[in-house]
């Protein structure tokens, strides 16, 4: 079978205690050898020997050796397997149990088809990472996990959870496991987005077969026992959808934004456990629940009482047969509007619809006051917060503020945290410092979500226990127990962290310039593919610029002199020793576009440079606040100002009036059709080869052309002769550059080294995020996946691209507030964990319905109606009603088919077998009026008045809730 040196070879192997390890030969195979050979594209056989009790009489004692192994009418046939890749991943799998079942070893892709292929189940034992041939980094052995198997193998069933055997990881959908003393229960879809707090509940989200988040919930008053279950649960079902993109801890009141996401309708807390003691379980009154939050409502139960009823705060009660929404008159909009979506789930998912929802704004005083009555305060002398302060609107400490600026990389090798996690990086991070072989952990502080990032390549050991590590360097730095804990995959990393870093950039995007570059003639030819996110620009094009209206209506300037604005009649004619205010009209779309820009010089006082910000407010006010701020800086003007300015501007350095013998002035072209000129110091250092200079002197001026600048440029020197000195528009010395005669250099001194090109700080444009001002003005909450309707009229809002921010302000917002809004963009920035320049960044200020092109085309849709106000919350209000007309509450709820059915005593149903005309999905249908309420503690009446989750509560405490018998997986034959 084998050639001799190849016998003796393995002989001798087996009388060594190397024998112990796995063995591997691989032997060429040709066509012409006449031995077997595997059909496809790998042109050899690979033999593997394991210590395994031998299968045949004539293998090697001890060693069992493989064989090609075929697909046939949807079975595996032939012996073991061993096809590896030589880069990826390779899969060891089983077919049947037992420990001498012949293994498969095949490349990821071969698995999907041999997986597709046959109908018998399969058994992944074990998964290694290849690169050239060879094993890469450490192998990893699965405990009979299966993989896209419909039912899992016996061994595979002996440690698999029953809930998790029909967990499919490439079926999009969303599954919830809440933990039940030491088993795990699959919920009910209804059950969604509700979570008891004495629980622990299991939330997997699968979006696509690329993207499957996984998280793990724990309630304020479930056990340690439990949370350490719910753990452990949750990595074995990590295992099964081979380890998931995202996967969280998180704790009740402290919901990361990863996790909340998946309920858009908000989250609902439910009080005590899923189980209690029948006379505890069939106690219910009325309910209040506290709403907060804003892009995602979370609503928690506490006890009924005015004092929750503040004009900051929204209320639901859940009664019968109405439920009661309650609004505070200085509440948003926003939360408004998830209050009322809130309600009408809780209608429909815990009432089935039978009851009203009627909404109680404060405004409405007689309403208001009426629902108060329902409360009677003297019977809860205490009232618990039950931790419900949203985040982000309590109080601030020093120390909570030293820590919140604290934002370090640590690099992950193993659970030691003073010797496995040392820091790595400090901000500003970039995104080349993450290596795609080891992990990562960034740490943000005590308040926010620490993230654990695991690169494609690391080892399987590091995925498995990043969890953990984090929650280690957690304690160690004594964090809250609550603060959330993330792994993020390679590639799937959320918003909240790419933000720390200064430079990120996606996947499809990275590596590529961010401007495609085309000449004028097939510039119209340009293909644009769909995965591509860059954008046609030209050479001297940006691939980040806004423009505003092109036709050009009207241009008024004022300088700032003394404290006061007046007139400048120097249209395009600047000094950086003072600044400007400059107001624009143009023609955008079907309607005029107000703007207003205040220009500061590089040489003014900082005096004068708030003084320009008020007067620029003021002047907004006056156009009743229709006009788009932006600031501009000396150096850095848009191509959308220089338009405004007829693409001609001229700034001089200091006072106008300044006279000199001597001027040199640099040229330079500053875009589309656009110049710039700047006076410029005597000397070496202002020169610059990719522009042209402007020497005048008391003898003939001097034209001075950079090796690179363009045509363009040095046209505009000689009509900046003619405009400045029209006497010598005619006597002038031209200069090249490297050619300079003894006249000039008589003027400017000795040849020096100068600069070849001009270098300025250019942030790259990324995907827009919107975020919410807090009215304490130093919080700032990110709203994930953003739309129109999280603008709301009584707020500030920030839309940041990272090179432009957007600085939104409701129509209700106070003027106070309005006064400082740049104030608030520059807070913004120092808090920024990507250590941006306030310099750097381009800030638009704008107000409600006078948005320009350049802030609605972020939006996917927009409308003139579509903002969180008054209209959309009458909206709201209205439908409701037109719903609750629809909804007869006076029907009878009891379900009268319970008198047709036969009586049982409370015991008979409680047995295993039950006589054949018992329906076990409603035993207490066949309970009498007496047994009823003897053991369920509550009147047949009283228990169809309770929410869907609190009937289930009561049948479950006594024993009689239907439970689905789990299906028992035939074994393979």
């Amino acid at each position: 079978m084998f050639p001799d040196p190849v016998m003796n070879f393995l002989h001798l192997l087996a009388n060594l205690d190397a024998y112990q390890a796995c063995l591997e030969y691989r032997e060429e195979e040709s066509p012409a050898s006449g031995r077997h050979s595997h059909r496809g594209r790998h042109s050899r056989t690979v033999v593997r020997f394991s210590p395994e009790k031998p299968q045949t009489p004539t293998s090697t004692p001890g060693l069992r050796p493989t064989s090609v192994v075929s697909v046939q009418e949807g079975r595996l046939s032939g012996g073991s397997t061993e096809l590896r890749p030589k880069s990826g991943k390779s899969l060891t799998f089983r077919l049947a149990p037992g420990r001498h079942t012949p293994a498969h070893s095949v490349s990821e892709a071969e698995f999907k088809i041999i997986r597709r292929d046959i109908q018998t189940p399969v058994s992944v034992t074990r998964v290694e990472n290849y690169r050239d041939g060879y094993a890469s980094g450490r192998s990893t052995q699965l405990s009979s996990i299966r993989e896209g198997a419909r039912s899992p193998t016996p061994n595979a069933a002996k440690d698999m959870e029953h809930a998790f055997i029909d967990v499919t990881p490439d079926m999009p959908g969303l599954s919830v496991w809440r933990i039940q003393g030491t088993t795990v229960r699959c919920c009910d879809v209804d059950e969604y987005g509700f979570f008891h707090e004495g629980n622990v509940y299991i939330v997997l989200n699968v979006v696509s077969p690329n993207d499957r988040t996984l998280h793990y919930w724990i309630g304020s008053q479930a056990t340690e026992a439990e949370a350490a279950l719910g753990e452990k649960k949750a990595h074995h079902l990590d295992l099964i959808v081979a380890n998931a993109h995202l996967f969280s801890r998180e704790v009740q009141n402290h919901e990361s934004t990863v996790f909340r996401r998946v309920f858009p309708d908000g989250i609902v807390y439910i009080e005590g456990k899923h189980k209690q003691s029948v006379p505890r379980a069939a106690q219910y009154e009325k309910r209040l629940y506290l709403v907060t939050g804003r892009k995602y409502a979370r609503a928690a139960c506490v006890f009924p009482s005015r004092v929750h009823m503040q004009s900051s705060n929204i209320v639901i009660l859940d009664g019968f047969p109405r439920i009661y929404v309650w609004i505070g008159k200085d509440s948003g909009y926003v939360i408004k509007n998830k209050a009322i979506r809130l309600a009408r789930k809780m209608q429909l998912r815990q009432r089935n619809g039978t009851c009203h929802v009627v909404v109680i704004d404060e405004t409405e005083t007689s309403l208001s006051e009426r629902f108060k009555l329902k409360f009677d305060d003297c019977a809860f002398p205490e009232l618990p917060t039950n931790g419900l302060l949203d985040q982000g609107e309590g109080e601030h400490t020093e120390e909570h503020d030293s820590a919140e600026q604290r934002l370090v990389m640590h690099r992950v090798s193993g659970d030691r945290v003073l010797y496995d996690m040392p820091e790595a990086h400090k901000r500003p991070f970039k995104q080349r410092y993450l290596v795609t072989r080891d992990s990562f952990l960034l740490d943000q502080g005590p308040r926010e979500a620490m993230y654990m990032w695991v690169g494609a390549d690391a080892m399987e050991d590091e995925v498995n226990n990043a969890i953990s590590r984090a929650k280690s360097l957690r304690e160690h730095h004594g964090y809250p127990a609550e603060s959330p804990v993330c792994r993020v995959r390679e590639g799937h990393e959320p918003t909240e962290m790419k933000q720390c870093f200064c430079d990120w950039r996606d996947h499809l995007s990275k590596g590529m310039p961010l401007t495609k570059i085309y000449s004028a003639g097939n510039v119209g030819r340009a293909l644009f593919s769909r995965t591509d996110r860059r954008t046609v620009a030209t050479v001297k094009g940006c691939w980040s610029e806004d423009t505003l209206g092109e036709i050009r209506k009207n241009t008024q300037v004022w300088v700032l002199s003394e404290g006061e604005l007046s007139e400048w009649d120097h249209v395009g004619v600047f000094t950086n020793a003072r600044c400007f205010l400059v107001f624009h009209t143009t023609l955008e779309g079907a309607h005029f576009q107000y703007v207003l820009y205040y220009w500061l010089g590089t040489q003014a006082s900082r005096a004068d440079k708030d003084r320009i910000v008020q007067l620029a407010l003021e002047k907004n006010d006056q156009l009743e606040n229709a006009a788009v701020l932006i600031r501009v800086l000396d150096g850095r003007e848009p191509q959308h100002f220089m338009t405004a300015l007829a693409d001609w501007m001229l700034v001089y350095d200091g006072e106008l009036e300044t006279e000199s013998d001597r001027k040199l002035f640099c040229v330079r072209d500053a875009g589309d059709r656009a110049t710039r000129i700047q006076q410029m110091p005597l000397c070496w250092d202002s020169f610059n080869s990719s522009a042209s200079f402007l020497l005048l002197t008391e003898d003939n001026p001097f034209l001075w052309y950079g090796r690179q600048s363009g045509s363009t440029e040095r046209e505009a020197t000689k009509d900046l002769l003619g405009i400045l000195c029209s006497a010598k528009m005619y006597s002038y010395e031209v200069v090249p550059e490297g050619k300079e005669t003894v006249a000039f250099l008589k003027h400017v001194g000795g040849t020096k080294a100068y600069e070849t090109e001009y270098k300025t700080q250019v942030l790259e444009r990324r995907p827009p995020c919107l975020l919410y001002c807090h009215p304490n003005e130093r919080d700032f909450e990110l709203i994930d996946n953003f739309q129109q309707e999280d603008l709301s009229e009584e707020g500030v809002f920030i839309l940041d691209t990272f090179d432009q921010l957007f600085m939104w302000c409701g129509e209700r917002v106070e003027g106070k507030r309005r006064k400082r809004l740049l104030e608030l963009s520059e807070a913004y920035i120092r808090c920024d964990p990507a250590c941006r320049d306030h310099s750097a960044v381009s800030v638009w200020a704008v107000s409600q319905r006078c948005e320009p092109l350049a802030f609605i085309k972020h939006f996917r849709t927009w409308n003139a109606l579509g903002y969180s106000g008054r209209h959309s919350y009458e909206i709201l209000r209205k439908r409701v009603r037109q719903e609750n007309a629809k909804i007869d509450i006076d029907q009878n709820l009891v379900d009268t088919t319970f008198l047709s059915q036969p009586k049982y005593p409370y015991r008979v149903l409680l047995q295993k077998e039950l006589p054949p005309d018992i329906d076990d999905t409603n035993k207490h249908n066949h309970l009498s009026e007496r047994q009823f309420r003897d053991n369920l503690k509550v009147s047949r009446l009283e228990f169809y008045r309770f929410p869907v989750w609190k009937q289930r509560q009561v049948l479950r405490s006594a024993r009689l809730l239907y439970v689905p018998p789990v299906i028992q997986h035939a074994e393979p034959t």
